[in-house]
């Protein structure tokens, strides 16, 4: 499975509006993208080549009540994010799932 997977994508946000992020969350979930901490999400997906979800993230930041929120990407190698570490530098429990060596993750 690592063979098939190039990049992963690191999106970060700070959504001042709580429905806002709620949807913004939403279409990420939608959109195959994964939750790794409360405002960090990862995907194998570049989220600007999804005109559909690129369409909507743009539209949820431009709402008025969501003034000053900001959203960023990141793409990064798969042996480049596979470097990530706890900030005790301990490796990630969880890297085999989000890299793709492991299909299931169970909590």
């Amino acid at each position: 499975m690592i063979s098939e997977i190039r990049n992963i994508y690191v999106l970060m946000y700070d959504i001042t509006h709580d429905k806002t992020l709620q949807k913004v969350a939403r279409q990420l979930e939608q959109h195959g993208y994964e939750r790794i901490n409360y405002s960090v999400w990862t995907g194998i997906h570049d989220p600007l080549k999804n005109s559909v979800l690129r369409i909507k993230l743009l539209t949820l930041l431009d709402n008025p009540l969501a003034k000053g929120s900001k959203m960023y990407y990141l793409p990064l190698t798969l042996k480049d994010f596979a470097k990530m570490r706890s900030f005790d530098g301990k490796d990630l429990k969880d890297m085999e799932y989000w890299i793709g060596e492991k299909r299931t993750e169970f909590f």
